[in-house]
């Protein structure tokens, strides 16, 4: 029985192997479980977090270096500024200073070759007069426009003056002597008054508004000269009371330009209107020349006729003095005065300087108002006649 009952204390249960061995295997399983979910856990990124952070951070990476690809291949090129839409759309902004030296062929070669390599197309969508615009994308969705902007090229203005006279060098002076101020005071005297280009003015002695004119263009800092009458070829004059004769006496040439000379006080110098007689004769011209002298002023010839010795007795009296090269408005048509006025001015371009006389009229003054302007644009000085006397 002792043995017996030793025996039964002993001896174990059948079963009771197989409940540890399932204990065991089933906490191992338990273990394993937890830490490939904590292991999962620990290594999964919060998708929109992360993937909206990754985007960022290799989109202005990229943008950074595509940039500084840009400006390095073609250094006309600056960087301007960048935008990011809410959508996520980036827009690059680029100032071109020179477009002659990038066409915009090259800038999408260069982004082609740049970012195809990251799965991204490149289609240019704007070729405009001041801007080049490329897509860039993949599939149908467009993640960046590159935008690159340059100041629009204006084509040259076509000088109105004809090809030889357009441009000049070495300023070549023209002085414009406008004749027969006096007469009137009417709209074509005010707009003769009010060109901004230099020009002299030839007042004519003994009319209705001779000293008034002489006034108002001496207050616009308009020179004036006494336009002084003398006779014709034919012994006619329209201004019987003042045109100077070689049938006068000295004494009464000398009265009669001391009398031109009271109706314009303003006047610097003096020339001839008509003349082609008075301007033959030694003994006007010497009378001219001797009072000029005395009062500090020049003669401009105006050459109504070519055997004038008007600038010859000036010379030879010491009276600063110079003679007309062209008369503007012998026809009194704009066409035509334009013509004359091309003419004067290709003379200056070759000589240097040149003198053109024209009226009061208002085709003369409606093409000076036109030519003027543009003759100074290419080069030539304007100039009061006074400037070209010696």
């Amino acid at each position: 029985m002792r043995y017996q009952y030793y025996k039964e204390r002993i001896k174990s249960s059948p079963h009771s192997g197989n409940f540890l061995k399932i204990f065991l295997l089933s906490l191992i399983l338990i273990v394993v479980v937890v830490w490939v979910i904590m292991w999962n856990q620990a290594n999964t990124y919060e998708p929109e977090l992360m993937s909206e952070q990754g985007f960022y951070e290799g989109y202005f990476t990229l943008n950074t270096r595509m940039d500084q690809t840009l400006t390095r291949r073609f250094p006309s090129l600056e960087f301007v500024e960048g935008r990011l839409s809410d959508d996520g759309m980036g827009t690059r902004v680029f100032k071109i200073s020179d477009q002659k030296g990038i066409r915009s062929s090259d800038i999408k070669k260069l982004l082609e070759s740049t970012l195809g390599g990251f799965g991204f197309q490149v289609q240019q969508t704007a070729d405009a007069g001041d801007h080049w615009e490329f897509q860039v994308g993949s599939d149908s969705t467009v993640w960046s426009v590159y935008r690159f902007e340059y100041p629009e090229e204006k084509a040259a203005p076509t000088s109105i003056l004809p090809a030889d006279i357009a441009k000049v060098s070495k300023r070549p002076r023209l002085a414009i002597i406008i004749d027969d101020f006096g007469y009137s005071m009417n709209e074509t005297i005010n707009g003769f008054i009010s060109l901004k280009e230099p020009f002299t003015a030839a007042v004519i002695p003994g009319r209705p508004y001779s000293t008034q004119v002489d006034e108002r263009l001496n207050n616009r800092s308009i020179q004036t000269l006494i336009h002084m009458p003398m006779i014709t070829v034919t012994n006619s004059t329209s201004e019987p009371d003042y045109a100077l004769s070689d049938d006068l006496s000295d004494g009464e040439i000398v009265r009669r330009l001391k009398k031109a000379r009271k109706d314009v006080p303003q006047a610097t110098g003096m020339n001839n209107h008509q003349g082609s007689g008075g301007t033959q004769s030694r003994k006007v011209m010497t009378g001219v020349a001797d009072f000029l002298a005395e009062q500090k002023m020049f003669f401009i010839d105006s050459r109504t006729i070519a055997a004038s010795v008007g600038e010859t007795v000036a010379r030879e009296r010491y009276v600063p003095t110079n003679s007309r090269d062209v008369f503007l408005d012998e026809v009194d048509d704009q066409e035509a005065i334009a013509g004359e006025l091309f003419r004067l001015a290709r003379i200056a371009k070759e000589q240097g300087e040149a003198i053109g006389i024209g009226h009061c009229r208002p085709n003369t003054l409606k093409t000076l108002k036109k030519y003027l302007p543009a003759l100074a644009e290419a080069g030539f000085d304007l100039v009061p006649v006074s400037k070209l006397v010696k």
